[in-house]
């Protein structure tokens, strides 16, 4: 684990354990394959829009940014342009770039001057993290932005090195960018590792160069969204951020134990949180040995984390960016563990750092999640995946309790008629009716009055704007979501925007029968239009090819 110059080939047999590592990976995703996340079909329907319409739009017409990986979705729309099945598409793009991950991994810890040792525990970190392996296959841009975290990186380790390098990383930095919003804050690491070079190469034309590379269409993407959308930030922020917990305020609330870090270190196992503990241990006490690529990543990524406070989709989404930065931090401390130690001490630190690390690998390969969600493989726990594997690999990705709302949309509703409800991808994307999105995700209004607590004075004037453009908008069907312990928070807080206001008797009869777990307002005269349901749900069935659920087939059929 010493400290080598990177023009030293790999030791003997590090490519058999990186291939052993990534199909470790690539196992573990596919055990997780029928998982396929509803914010998918958000970004694909924007793309759909692209194609078909010229705009990239929810509801052709309406400029909301209701998607936050502007580069994710262009992808999901050149599928769709292509002709490949969009879908399969997003989920076999996030699969390779989950992939490259580990041997990504691997050589940026060369390139930071860390040996074959050290590279190759980061690189089993990443490879054996369970929210990894879920998030390549669930259909959204988590590790195809991680992965371009880390090549923009180990790109710019090499300019740094090597003068006469091309900027190339300046590309790749536009590229995180317009992946994800909390992009900027990963550019700390090139401030901060810039200005730890200023002893031995003073700024210059190439800084220069590269500010200019990247700030021109950075600005010129910036610009375009302003004048497009009218905001620098997506709608999304506001619905799913703006009226959250502070981590600051959480904590002198007493609530930090639902801070998205505490649960990721200890929910999921002891094994789990005694490699990060016992590398962090390891990393500050020789913290001259972790590069600045690895501590400033790693901290830009919790910084996110703590400003989101939470996440609201499974196996701690906001974790996999800058997992390989952080499991390159704890590989650093390990090293530096390794090498304090002499005599038979090496050979225990050696066999400790091999024990730790294979107790997060148990963890992470047996263990589940810690809260209900639509599909049960994302959160059940994982111990006999290895057996089912082959059955998992031939199932077909499922859409969740969103299938039933799909189709009762295709079926009771014309394409021109809006539907209220939340979750609104796979109904969006397969049926293509004007959505109005209860948990404010594509309506501004919607997001307003949920970040109003209703003992604030606002919270009338909120729950009356919200509810005026929804009746505005004429929705054919409401649908709001029930669970087992009771209806969904969002949900619930609607029902009672919805009873508060009394104008729903007068226009909707409630048809619970309709939907399991759902309480359903039906338009008053709906069911008295004539609809030809039969070219519909084909046309429907051709955007998503790749949709075969059993429920699928057995309703297609009675239209083929």
């Amino acid at each position: 684990m010493d400290r080598f110059a990177t023009s030293t080939p790999p030791g003997k047999g590090t490519f058999g354990v990186l291939a052993a590592l990534t199909a470790f990976l690539l196992a573990s995703a596919l055990s997780f394959w029928p998982y396929t996340v509803d914010d998918a079909f958000i970004s694909l329907r924007y793309g759909q829009n692209l194609v078909a319409h010229g705009e990239l739009v929810w509801n052709p017409g309406e400029a909301v940014e209701g998607f936050s990986n502007p580069l994710w979705t262009l992808y999901g729309a050149a599928l769709v342009a292509i002709g490949a099945p969009p879908v399969l598409g997003l989920k076999l793009g996030g699969l390779l770039a989950a992939l490259l991950c580990v041997p990504a991994t691997f050589a940026l810890a060369r390139r930071l001057h860390l040996g074959d040792g050290a590279g190759l525990v980061a690189a089993a970190i990443v490879a054996t993290n369970a929210s990894l392996a879920l998030w390549a296959v669930a259909g959204l841009e988590t590790a195809s932005f991680t992965l371009l975290l880390v090549l923009m990186v180990w790109r710019f380790e090499v300019e740094q090195q090597r003068s006469s390098a091309r900027p190339i990383s300046s590309a790749l930095f536009v590229l995180v960018w317009i992946s994800r919003p909390e992009a900027p804050a990963y550019a700390l690491y090139v401030l901060v590792r810039r200005a730890l070079a200023l002893r031995t190469t003073p700024l210059g034309r190439r800084d220069a160069l590269w500010v200019g590379l990247a700030a021109l269409p950075i600005g010129a993407y910036e610009l375009a969204g302003l004048l497009y959308y009218g905001g620098l930030l997506p709608a999304t922020h506001a619905a799913k951020v703006g009226g959250g917990p502070r981590l600051l305020d959480a904590l002198l609330q007493g609530r930090g134990e639902r801070f998205l870090l505490h649960r990721f270190l200890f929910h999921q196992g002891w094994g789990f949180a005694s490699l990060w503990v016992s590398g962090a241990v390891c990393a500050l006490l020789g913290r001259r040995r972790v590069p600045a690529a690895a501590w400033c990543m790693g901290f830009s990524g919790l910084f996110f984390v703590g400003y989101a406070f939470t996440d609201w989709m499974p196996r701690y989404r906001f974790l996999v960016p800058p997992l390989p930065f952080l499991a390159i931090g704890a590989a650093a401390g390990f090293a530096w563990a390794v090498d304090r130690a002499r005599g038979n001490g090496r050979l225990v630190a050696q066999l400790a750092v091999a024990a730790v690390l294979l107790g997060s690998v148990w963890d992470q390969s047996t263990g589940g999640y810690d809260r209900a969600h639509n599909i049960a493989v994302a959160v059940e726990p994982r111990g006999n995946w290895p057996m089912e594997l082959a059955a998992r690999v031939a199932a077909p990705w499922e859409p969740g309790r969103q299938e039933l709302d799909a189709w009762a949309v295709l079926e009771l509703t014309s394409p021109e008629q809006t539907i209220a409800c939340p979750d609104i991808g796979f109904i969006g994307s397969l049926a293509m009716n004007p959505v109005w999105d209860i948990r404010g995700l594509v309506t501004p209004s919607a997001a307003s009055f949920l970040n109003v607590s209703e003992s604030d004075p606002r919270h009338g004037a909120a729950r009356g704007a919200m509810l005026d453009e929804m009746y505005a908008s004429d929705p054919a069907l409401i649908l709001l979501p029930l669970r087992p312990q009771g209806m969904a928070p969002t949900a619930s807080r609607f029902m009672a925007a919805l009873e508060a206001d009394g104008r729903i008797g007068a226009r909707y009869d409630r048809r619970d029968e309709l939907l399991p777990f759902r309480v359903v307002f039906v338009r008053k005269g709906l069911g008295d239009l004539a609809l030809e349901r039969r070219p519909r749900v084909l046309e429907a069935l051709e955007r998503l090819p790749s949709y075969r659920t059993l429920l699928g087939q057995e309703r297609a059929a009675a239209y083929r």
